[in-house]
């Protein structure tokens, strides 16, 4: 096979070889001699002088020429034209969708296999990606990878439960098109076209220029599917009874008229029973209560059976629950009926409860010793003392209930800072009392509420209470004549509650209902400073989560199925973790400590259970920059004709030519170094 050159002008600088030669042939004139008049009358006994145009030193002089030649040859761009010699025609990336929603029917499985298949079956003028479309895209296989383990990498590739984003894919794909070789570029998306992947990132600006894009082929429009989804626990106290109050989402979509759901519960079956579809909604809430100790973690399941399902690993779905650690409340309120709930009697395990006397605010206040929760009347904030302790409680994060039963000028201007604007009081007549009529039920405090075995919250009754505007506040509880009864301000840090009238007979009937002690102990926990950091994630999510206040911790040790599966260091009182892709319970502790921590819940996002999808999406129009057409060439050109860069530099005559340069160059200069230094002695 002849050899060819791609820039053959370069061969000009092999002229530059007469450097060496010139060194080697010319003769070194001594300079700066000096005459000593010892020697001057002794017979002058001149050495022969060497012909100049003799070389010296053959191996230095073998070595230079050979060093620049090589150099200029490499830089003449050497190949040998040959079958395998084809320029690179096509770069191409392979976007390979392993989020949940492909597991459906196997679709994950089939584009695997395929994408072996392919990468096995490519020829050499094509150069492949591939990358791995989970939460945060990967690059499984980058340009110029041995074809053997790239298909090795891409087979070892396992099912993943994660969620991830088109948009950081195609966005990864097109910034490695950006630097390819091929002069056709295209991108393969093997996945399912899940329909809300695509419409998630629609407005964004058009970015995939000169690149065309392979999208899947979709066989249905929507595929059948029963999935679970937010499951959410919450203790209660009724009386002496800790009561675990749990609801969960379950979605049918299909034919399926039954399903069995089954809820465990620290290893016991709470629930078991099936599920009739027949005029339901699409999404039914399951609910479920059972008594439970509050001095221990709670840890569960709920899975769900039934035919068609197209998706069986969103089947089940994993909860935690902390233990109750006894809170402390300060009560600043004449109502028999609060101290009453709050009494030991009642609360006793869950509620600590301290009076605070009236006429003592300011050593109260000077004290610095908060608890919890502050729990008061309106008609103190007429002193300045409880004004400032409210103040500090807020600011500092703290919770506070407040019971707004009085409005004078310096109560309203208190409001007012807290942004609530009143309106005048207003009395209803006694025969016909307002209701509560819109109960914000997805709320913590009144989530419960949704089973009727904690009572009926469009029973209570109200007499008398202030009108009031929320500026910087949201409403909870609206009567049945549209007046704002309970809000949730926002202005402050720490979490405020307000009711707008008092709890007393006079006001409201709801201090003798059963919904009272529930209500209160849930406005309580709500309003206490809770560890900010949730305890339910999705698969492969990254979240800071951060140590307790004092915690000399210098490691977090993240435990799963009685295996440590990851240690990570604590900075500055926080530790960033990365959860494990497999849904289910994982245990946090501290350095070598075996005390639990906290129990996390590792769930699928719901999103990835809704199992319909689009042919051509719309964000694919829109991700497109807008080129002209290209100019039609002549039917004479021959594209083929002269070989690419970047087929020169796939052969191996480029590089090794360099490399003999370079080692031919480092030669000589160890040579006439070592030549060198025995002159000079």
């Amino acid at each position: 096979m002849p050899w060819s050159f791609l820039n053959p002008w370069f061969w000009l600088g092999a002229l530059a070889v007469a450097a060496p030669i010139w060194l080697h042939l010319r003769r070194k004139r001594q300079t700066n001699l000096l005459l000593f008049p010892a020697l001057r009358f002794l017979d002058d006994q001149p050495e022969p002088r060497r012909s100049p145009w003799r070389l010296r030193d053959l191996v230095l002089f073998a070595l230079r020429v050979l060093g620049l030649m090589l150099i200029v040859a490499a830089f003449a761009w050497p190949y040998l034209r040959g079958a395998n010699t084809a320029p690179i025609t096509e770069s191409r990336v392979y976007i390979l969708d392993n989020t949940l929603s492909h597991q459906a029917d196997n679709g994950f499985i089939r584009d695997r296999d395929r994408l072996t298949r392919e990468l096995a079956g490519a020829g050499s003028d094509v150069q492949i990606a591939v990358i791995e479309l989970t939460s945060n895209p990967r690059l499984v296989v980058s340009f110029g990878e041995d074809r053997l383990r790239a298909k090795q990498e891409v087979s070892a590739l396992q099912t993943s439960y994660q969620r991830g984003s088109y948009l950081a894919a195609f966005r990864q794909a097109n910034s490695l098109l950006a630097n390819s070789l091929g002069a056709q570029k295209r991108i393969v998306l093997l996945g399912d076209s899940q329909e809300n992947q695509w419409t998630e990132s629609a407005d964004t600006p058009p970015f995939l220029r000169g690149i065309q894009v392979d999208l899947p082929k979709t066989p249905a429009a929507w595929l059948p599917n029963l999935s679970l989804a937010e499951p959410r626990a919450q203790r209660i106290f009724l009386g002496d009874k800790s009561l675990v109050n749990f609801t969960v989402k379950l979605t049918h979509v299909g034919e399926a008229k039954t399903a069995a759901v089954v809820l465990r519960a620290n290893e016991q079956v709470i629930f078991n029973r099936p599920v009739d579809f027949d005029k339901q909604p699409e999404t039914i809430l399951l609910q479920a209560q059972w008594e439970a100790d509050p001095a221990a973690w709670l840890r569960g399941d709920v899975t769900v059976q039934g035919a068609p399902d197209a998706l069986a690993a969103d089947n089940r779905v994993f909860f935690s629950l902390a233990p109750v650690v006894e809170g402390h409340v300060a009560l600043l309120a004449q109502s028999p009926y609060l101290r009453l709930a709050l009494s030991p009697e009642i609360m006793r395990g869950r509620w600590a409860t301290r009076l605070l006397d009236p006429t003592k605010l300011a050593a109260e206040f000077a004290a610095s010793q908060d608890a919890d929760v502050l729990c008061l009347e309106s008609n103190y904030l007429q002193s300045g003392d409880a004004r400032k302790l409210l103040s500090r409680y807020l600011s500092e994060g703290r919770g506070v209930l407040l019971l707004v039963n009085r409005v004078t000028p310096s109560i309203a201007g208190c409001l007012r800072e807290l942004g609530f604007e009143t309106e005048g009081t207003v009395k209803a007549p006694a025969a016909s009392p307002e209701r509560f009529q819109f109960v914000f039920s997805n709320h913590p405090i009144f989530h419960p509420f949704l089973s009727p075995d904690f009572g009926n919250l469009m029973d209570i009754k109200v007499q008398q209470y202030v009108r009031m505007k929320a500026t910087q506040a949201l409403p909870l509880i609206f009567s049945d004549k549209g007046a704002s009864l309970f809000f949730q301000g926002t202005k402050l840090p720490g979490k405020l509650f307000v009711a707008a009238f008092g709890m007393d007979r006079d006001h409201t009937s709801w201090p003798v209902d059963q919904t009272f002690i529930p209500f209160l102990d849930l406005t309580l926990q709500t309003a206490r400073a809770e560890d900010p950091a949730p305890n339910t994630f999705e698969p492969g999510e990254v979240t800071v989560l951060p140590t307790p206040a004092g915690s000399t911790a210098r490691e977090l040790v993240l435990h799963g199925e009685g295996a440590v599966i990851a240690r990570v260091p604590v900075e500055q009182g926080q530790a960033k973790v990365r959860m494990p892709d497999q849904p289910g319970l994982y245990t946090l502790t501290y350095d070598d400590g075996k005390q639990v921590e906290k129990i996390v819940s590792v769930n699928p996002s719901p999103k990835e259970s809704q199992l319909s999808y689009i042919e051509s999406p719309e964000a694919m129009k829109l991700w497109r920059v807008n080129l002209p057409a290209p100019e039609v060439k002549p039917a004479t050109a021959r594209p083929s004709a002269r070989i690419s860069l970047s087929a020169v530099l796939q052969q191996r005559w480029w590089w090794w030519m360099i490399l003999g340069g370079v080692l031919a160059l480092m030669l000589e200069t160890i040579l006439a170094e070592a030549k060198t230094a025995p002159a000079e002695r």
